[in-house]
């Protein structure tokens, strides 16, 4: 790897994956689960089964409480730490990124499809959150290539001699997917590498001196050591795991966790078989309207102008495949779909270096590239539109100051025009530099606005009137609000309160009880009769949930929520 662009790379990744990352508070969706569990972890020494809320959690291997635990351990309990492990997962696919569209393509091809990686919003999202979907997405992605490059790239392209090592390299990635999510760490890959491996074998057949058994033998023998490699680092886990709690965690984990996940709407509501195609579009933005680089390509394919070539279908199929993985499941998710990011970034990457190559050797140094200018005009006027949506929504960030709203929102139209004005002028070699500034810039915006406000988060306000309100042995209840980030705040458990009915009992206790509700629900548990006395209450925006709806339609009466903390006891 180029030194130079390594370091530019990791520049990068620092601005757009580590700065800023211990704000917001843990948001009270998923990344909840891997914060706390990782908390628990150290608070409780149990380093083998992940607990969350005193209960134990079956449904995600160890790999990512693991690391967060570990950070924990060096740099005591925070956000930063709960979610470095998703940065870092993200700095290392991206360099990944590069190394392969490096050693397929060129130098300046693996460092803009790097800076595609590193710059997409759909990355940077996920990398600021204490999940593991990144890293998954990472340790598919480096399986995926490194199988390709040891049973797949043929001789014409310089196969590296130290094949053996590049299997041993895909056999550790894959046993990192097994133990960040299960099976499809190496599902994805198999499904991937495995036809290319076969359709290879097949296709040289006649030109190898043993015939197709031989090469059959020797890919088995290649899978045999990879798969050896994978089942001796992730086994060990699962073994005593299973022999720990038995049929309850297999039941658990494999059945629940895997198979019904995917094939039944037990834990996502069903979505349509085209669900993910805007997902990717969003997840590469501001980068997707370049996708158009790729129309005069596929024209000359479909009218036999031209042929693709050997990378271009094994990135193809790296794409396609996962992507109608995912389609046909009836459990669809949003971050799901990110291992298809990669080859998708290294074939945009190509088609854009290829039309800035054509500029650059044109002899009429001011003609421009009409389909690039569009293109690229497209791409500032996304990031135009969304400063639009960040103005729109100051009704809804509490605490942060209209000019701060405002200054936020011009710096990303201005960003957005600077793209377009790039794009249509003569100097479209410059499109991509300015995508990336521009990236940049709404990146540390949409951090610093939207979802850093000053002060103590809603959830950490809460999290100390709980503390002020009385000693730990008080239980207390949340209902419908907090449901999942409370408990990393407060660091005891909470009792989970899933219907009225419940709520009622609870606060109709002999004994003192606290009662985390949002102002509506306690105006219903009031008019029927229950007690509750008021000790604070705070407003709420869950930054974790933000959809585009509540951008482009914000509405403070529906987006914000106002939570009371209550008790059945007269305070004093």
């Amino acid at each position: 790897m180029s030194s130079t662009r390594v370091s530019l790379l990791v520049l990068l990744c620092v601005l757009t994956f580590f700065v800023g990352l211990g704000r917001p508070a843990i948001t009270d969706s998923d990344e909840a689960f891997y914060a706390e569990a990782a908390r628990e972890m150290v608070a409780g020494g149990d380093w083998i089964t992940p607990h969350y809320n005193g209960q134990y959690r079956f449904e995600k291997p160890v790999l990512y409480y693991w690391l967060a635990a570990l950070g924990y351990r060096g740099a005591g309990v925070s956000e930063f730490a709960a979610r470095v492990p998703s940065a870092v997962a993200g700095l290392v696919l991206v360099l990944t990124t590069y190394a392969c569209a490096r050693r397929w393509y060129d130098e300046a091809t693996g460092l803009l499809a790097g800076a595609i990686t590193a710059t997409s919003f759909g990355y940077v999202a996920v990398a600021r959150q204490a999940l593991p979907d990144l890293m998954l997405a990472c340790f598919i992605t480096l399986g995926t290539w490194a199988a390709l490059v040891a049973v797949v790239a043929p001789r014409s392209l310089g196969p590296d001699p130290r094949r053996r090592q590049w299997l041993l390299v895909a056999g550790v990635a894959l046993a990192g997917g097994l133990l960040t999510k299960g099976p499809v760490g190496v599902a994805l890959p198999a499904i991937v590498v495995g036809p290319l491996a076969l359709w290879r074998c097949w296709s040289q057949r006649a030109s190898h001196p043993d015939g197709i058994r031989a090469l059959v033998t020797r890919l088995a023998l290649d899978v045999g050591l990879l798969a050896l490699v994978c089942l001796l680092l992730a086994a060990p886990w699962f073994v005593i795991m299973t022999a720990t709690h038995g049929l309850a965690y297999l039941d658990r984990f494999f059945l629940d966790e895997n198979v019904r996940r995917f094939a039944t709407a037990r834990y996502n509501a069903p979505r349509p078989l085209w669900y993910y195609l805007p997902i990717v579009v969003g997840g590469l933005a501001p980068w997707s309207p370049l996708m158009l680089v790729w129309w005069q390509p596929i024209r000359r394919v479909a009218q036999r102008a031209r042929r693709f070539q050997s990378v271009e279908v094994w990135l193809g199929v790296w794409a396609l495949v996962p992507l109608l993985f995912y389609s046909v499941s009836i459990g669809k998710q949003p971050r799901y779909i990110l291992p298809i990011l990669p080859p998708l970034a290294v074939l945009l990457a190509r088609g854009i270096s290829r039309r800035l190559e054509a500029l650059r050797s044109h002899a009429q140094s001011q003609r421009r590239d009409r389909l690039l200018g569009v293109a690229g005009a497209l791409s500032g006027t996304v990031l135009v539109l969304f400063g639009v949506f960040v103005y729109r929504a100051q009704s809804l960030l509490a605490g942060v100051s209209g000019a701060t709203v405002v200054t936020g929102a011009v710096l990303l139209v201005v960003s957005g025009l600077g793209v377009a004005v790039v794009a249509v002028s003569s100097r479209q070699r410059l499109i991509p530099a300015a995508v990336v500034v521009a990236s940049v810039v709404s990146i540390l915006t949409v951090q610093y606005v939207v979802l850093s406000r000053p002060g103590p988060e809603p959830v950490e306000k809460m999290a100390a009137l709980l503390r002020a309100a009385g000693p730990e042995s008080v239980p207390y209840g949340r209902y419908r609000v907090f449901v999942r980030n409370l408990v990393f705040y407060t660091g005891r458990p909470h009792v989970d309160l899933v219907s009225e009915e419940q709520v009622r009992a609870f606060l109709g206790s002999t004994d003192p009880v606290l009662c985390v509700i949002g102002e509506a629900d306690l105006q219903q548990v009031r008019a029927d009769g229950v007690t509750a006395h008021e000790l604070g209450r705070v407003a709420y925006l869950n930054t974790g949930n933000l959809t585009m709806r509540t951008l482009m339609w914000p509405d403070p009466q529906t987006d914000l929520e106002t939570v009371v903390l209550v008790t059945n006891r007269p305070p004093g």
